[in-house]
């Protein structure tokens, strides 16, 4: 079963890769240690971690558990909450694991408290359900496609098709919108 064996040397591990230790990667790997007693899953390649935010919490679970994103193994969902949902995909038990909260506290004494105290009272969780469509699970894509307007390729039907568009696939940027804005004077490709 997938456990983080050592708390001190996985905390070591998340310091070197995270740049310090902060309560988030305490938590994170606290979060990380119940997820995955909770879902025991046997294999990396069973378990799939949701986590809620883009801080500390997440450089932790990546260093306790192995999830990655290049791997489709970590999803990221931005709801800004210090939470994550294990999810042992052979059995398709999930579990939610979040953090009680003690923002109120100086960060000595929340790191400190993080260290020290009994799951119970720093971590909630709850067993949950998760629905997978074929695009978002691991292993080779599901599906590519080119949008027919930037010609850019679209992989796990992330591609979009808008009404009255015969049904011509398009990339969410060239359907909605992007988050970045082309600029007139771009830079000339290197040349191979």
């Amino acid at each position: 079963m997938l456990k983080v064996e050592n708390l001190q040397s996985t905390l070591e591990r998340c310091e070197e890769y995270h740049g310090h230790l902060c309560t988030g990667q305490i938590m994170g790997v606290r979060m990380a240690r119940k997820g995955l007693e909770l879902v025991a899953a046997e294999d990396i390649k069973d378990l799939i971690v949701f986590v809620e935010n883009d801080r500390c919490i997440t450089d932790a679970i990546t260093i306790a558990t192995g999830v990655r994103l290049g791997r489709r193994s970590l999803k990221f969902l931005d709801y800004g909450k210090m939470a994550a949902t294990f999810v042992n995909q052979r059995t398709g038990k999930a579990w939610r694991v979040a953090s009680r909260g003690h923002a109120e506290l100086p960060p000595a004494e929340a790191k400190a408290r993080a260290l020290k105290e009994d799951d119970e009272i720093l971590l909630t969780w709850r067993p949950v359900t998760v629905s997978f469509n074929p695009g978002d699970l691991p292993g080779p894509p599901a599906r590519i496609v080119q949008c027919a307007r930037c010609g850019e390729t679209v992989l796990d039907y992330r591609d979009v098709t808008l009404s009255g568009n015969t049904a011509e696939p398009l990339c969410r940027a060239c359907g909605h919108g992007a988050y970045y804005r082309t600029c007139d004077t771009a830079p000339a490709a290197a040349e191979v």
